[in-house]
């Protein structure tokens, strides 16, 4: 596997090699991304100072055909949190990145002025970018087709948000998002405008026969899930029901745990009036996306892509709106700003908490009504963030930093964790996913454990309001996921394709012989070195928290009885199950039987070629 190290800086363009042991012990992906940045980052750099490095991993397996297999990984450290960040993206850049010749890209550096970098067929450039600066991902997308004329040219790029280093800012390569944690504006540090990939060559594999056997296995698979053809059908937002009917629907930057007029912003009345086709990422049979159209009236959108599970629940229920065409709007907005529709509007629910609460005036607010439910204003804010004016510029370095400047207790009612802000799933009623929050190594975010299954009753007979095994459960969880996107194996689509499945796979597809239980080995040393990571960062287990909220102020559940967060009880039990002692500190025989007991341990990711 060839990668390519862009020095912005001194505008050079460097081709090395990934070595194979590291592809061994670390599959690829987030992985090798966590690796890379483990060997390569000073500690305490400023995530938007040059030092910073973003890179972008695909797997061994991405581009090969392999179904599902479409999820790039960028690597950085993040500017919202100052953990280590792994930012996701679908579609069909990471494919086409490999079609292009290059499997791993190392930004590193700054430029002098605005550029994008172009690769083609194994060549690449730095081109100036100066005309593009300012334009929206969507101009910005149209621009660089029409320019480099490559009909079938994929293209990542940032908004007007990433270049004013808003801190929750996105790469966006059309509705698909590197979000959270603020990668964009990292991006926006350097300078780097867009990142333009176009080829022909597709990846080989080891073994041809063996690869055509498991895939036709997998593919099998697919066909045959219930519960694949009902989620392609709504895709993400068809769970609002559910979540809200268990009383895990947040509301009103989580003061309620049920949205009174959830029927008007779910999936039913998004597909009767707006959705007007489904649409794929690369081999892809399951068509979970949507595309939706608002033909007229205050908020008029043309087809835009989206939106998922989580932006109706973040303009949703949780700016207490129930005006769907606005939430169609504020995705929309988002994508062309290029900000993650997760923390644009948790930190915009936070804002008019504090403003109800007194905590912002008028003035403050550049007069402004942010009262909840007000989608008018709540659209007018997305502009003022993503262009740092007036309350834009608090509310751009998001919920934890903006609590800080305003002070008065506004950090009571920040729901975010270590600075990143939490998604649509209330912990209290989901005890799993708040150990999930809790010990992310992005800060809190439920896609790095993904417990979300506690509310379908998965795995089977589990209590989502119990204590008891969560935290095996959401170790294995975690160990999981992170084989997943290492691999860039969708976790949406990945329902009936077990580990040995994916161990197959990779065997057939690089030579390297896996089992599922050695997968999930490599799941645990990737979790682990994400946390040896931060702890070099200067956290510890005192970060693993949550927002006082959830730990003082009940919540009824559907049981009848009122919950709180017991958090220091999950903890113990998840730390114990980590092999961690209770400063949350992976212990010496944990690293020694993963092969991650000192900085110095293994070769190097990157090797010249």
């Amino acid at each position: 596997m060839k990668a390519l190290i862009v020095d912005l800086t001194n505008e050079s363009l460097d081709w090395s090699v990934i070595n194979e042991e590291s592809i061994a012990y670390y599959l690829g992906g987030r992985g090798l991304g966590a690796r890379y940045l483990y060997d390569n980052l000073c500690p305490e750099i400023d995530p938007l100072g040059p030092d910073n490095v973003l890179s972008m991993f695909s797997s061994p397996i991405m581009g090969t055909g392999a179904i599902s297999m479409v999820k790039l990984c960028g690597v950085t450290k993040s500017p919202a949190t100052g953990t280590i960040l792994m930012s996701l993206m679908g579609g069909f850049f990471g494919p086409e990145m490999r079609f292009a010749g290059v499997d791993a890209l190392i930004i590193k550096g700054v430029a002098k002025k605005p550029i994008y970098l172009l690769v083609k067929d194994g060549t690449a450039e730095l081109k100036h970018a100066k005309h593009l600066w300012g334009k929206t991902t969507r101009e910005t997308d149209e621009l660089l087709r029409r320019e480099s004329q490559l009909k079938k040219a994929q293209i990542a790029s940032i908004g007007p948000a990433g270049e004013n280093k808003v801190l929750f800012a996105s790469i966006m390569h059309g509705g698909n998002a590197m979000g959270r944690g603020g990668i964009g504006a990292v991006m926006g540090s350097k300078n780097l405008k867009a990142i333009v990939v176009s080829g022909r060559k597709r990846p080989s594999v080891c073994d041809p026969d063996r690869y055509k056997k498991v895939q036709k296995n997998i593919i099998s698979k697919y066909k045959d899930s219930i519960a694949l053809d009902l989620f392609g059908r709504t895709g993400t937002t068809g769970h609002l029901d559910l979540y809200n009917l268990n009383r895990v629907f947040p509301t009103k930057n989580f003061q309620e745990v049920k949205f009174e007029n959830y029927e008007m912003i779910n999936a039913d009345s998004l597909y009767d009036r707006y959705v007007v086709k489904r649409v794929t990422c690369h081999t892809c049979t399951v068509r979970c996306r949507r595309e939706s159209e608002v033909k007229d009236g205050l908020y008029k959108v043309r087809s835009t892509e989206g939106p998922e599970y989580e932006t109706l629940w973040s303009f949703g229920g949780n700016c207490g709106n129930s005006s769907l065409e606005a939430i169609i709007k504020a995705n929309d907005l988002c994508l062309e700003f290029g900000m993650d529709t997760i923390s644009s509007g948790a930190v915009i629910g936070f804002a008019m908490e504090c403003f109800e609460r007194g905590l912002l005036s008028v003035k403050e607010s550049d007069g402004l009504n942010l009262n909840f439910g007000n989608h008018k204003d709540m659209i007018e804010l997305l502009s003022k963030i993503a262009h740092r004016e007036g309350i834009g510029d608090l509310l751009a370095d998001g919920t934890h930093k903006a609590a800080n400047k305003i002070g008065r207790g506004a950090d009571q009612i920040a729901m975010e964790v270590k600075g990143l802000e939490l998604a649509g799933y209330d912990p209290r009623g989901l005890k799993g996913m708040a150990l999930g929050y809790a010990t992310s190594p992005r800060g809190g975010c439920h896609e790095r454990g993904y417990i979300t299954g506690e509310t379908f009753g998965n795995p089977p007979g589990i209590d989502r309001y119990s204590y008891e095994g969560k935290g095996q459960l959401v170790k294995v969880t975690q160990d999981t996921v992170a084989i997943k996107d290492s691999l860039g194996f969708c976790v949406l689509s990945s329902a009936g394709t077990s580990l040995d499945d994916l161990a197959d796979l990779f065997s057939a597809t690089t030579g390297i012989e896996f089992m599922g239980e050695t997968l999930l080995e490599a799941g645990e040393r990737i979790n682990n070195l994400e946390r040896l990571f931060n702890l070099r960062e200067g956290f510890s287990a005192a970060d693993d928290t949550l927002p006082k909220r959830f730990l003082s102020k009940p919540a009824l559940g559907t049981d009848g009885i009122e919950h709180t967060v017991d958090l220091r009880r999950l903890l113990k039990d998840y730390y114990e199950a980590r092999g961690w002692d209770l400063e949350g500190k992976p212990l010496p025989e944990t690293l020694i039987r993963l092969g991650l007991l000192s900085p110095s341990f293994g070769s190097p990711v990157i090797v010249p070629k």
